[in-house]
């Protein structure tokens, strides 16, 4: 028994919920559509229901090691899937 993380870099359609902003609540299900988040969200489920204890789950959106070039860290929009809480804005 011991901690872990799980990291997952990818590419596609991602940022449910794009209309809301910086500190606001996040509909990672919106109209039924599973977007990478709900995936990611469901799989934090799975996780927690298993009897692991998820200390935090977030997407990073743009994550500035993957753009050196265009972007600082810190600038990226982070969500907290266990918050459902956006951090920054599209």
């Amino acid at each position: 028994m011991g901690d872990f993380r799980i990291i997952i870099d990818a590419v596609g359609g991602h940022g449910q919920d794009r209309s809301k902003k910086d500190g606001e609540t996040v509909n990672f299900f919106e109209g039924g559509n599973y977007a990478p988040e709900a995936y990611a969200k469901v799989l934090v489920a799975a996780l927690q229901g298993s009897g692991c204890s998820v200390q935090s789950a977030k997407i990073i959106h743009w994550p500035a090691d993957n753009y050196p070039q265009d972007r600082k860290a810190g600038e990226e929009i982070v969500d907290d899937l266990l918050t459902n809480t956006r951090k920054g804005c599209f």
